[in-house]
């Protein structure tokens, strides 16, 4: 577990929203599973869990965005590592874990500032693959459609896995995304 009040607090945000989504998080949930003091979400975080929420959606949109960065390789090496990933991570959770940016974006209505920061992540992996689309020849319209058909790709078979308790559409969009990455 991080260190600080404030790092405990995201990474259980982070937790809670892959699990329960973000209306099924309350301030109580995280507060216990963070070990945190109550006071310490508002020195945090003054706008409460809104604004947690958001800061945690940021931060983990940061991450994939720095890994994707960081791989190595062309971009349907990316997808396919990806995909693995995913996969494994479903696996080892019970097909109970799912993306902390997806359920963002479906926060619920008055939490707009939530999802701002889910759409800024969604934008940020997309501008990530298709920087390197464009490195690989391909021209920055095509590059960034398929990007954006990319991000969608994964986060809809990562849906669908998780409801049907199956790796079926990943391996189905896995298949047919780097198929068009090689394209």
């Amino acid at each position: 577990m991080p260190a600080t009040p404030r790092e405990r607090l995201i990474q259980t945000a982070i937790d809670l929203a892959r699990k329960r989504g973000i209306a099924g998080s309350g301030i109580s949930d995280l507060l216990e599973t963070s070990n945190t003091a109550r006071r310490s979400l508002y020195q945090h975080f003054p706008g409460g869990k809104e604004e947690l929420f958001a800061a945690s959606t940021h931060q983990a949109g940061s991450w994939l965005a720095a890994a994707l960065r960081s791989q190595d390789g062309t971009v349907a090496d990316l997808m396919s590592e990806l995909f693995e990933q995913t996969k494994r991570n479903l696996v080892t959770n019970g097909f109970d874990s799912g993306c902390p940016i997806a359920a963002a974006a479906v926060a619920v209505p008055e939490d707009e500032t939530i999802r701002q920061a889910a759409a800024g992540a969604f934008a940020s992996w997309a501008a990530e693959i298709s920087e390197r689309l464009v490195a690989e020849g391909r021209a920055k319209a095509d590059a960034d459609s398929l990007a954006s058909l990319m991000v969608s790709g994964i986060e809809g078979a990562l849906l669908q896995a998780r409801a049907a308790r199956s790796l079926e559409p990943l391996d189905h969009a896995q298949r047919q995304l780097v198929a068009l990455a090689t394209a």
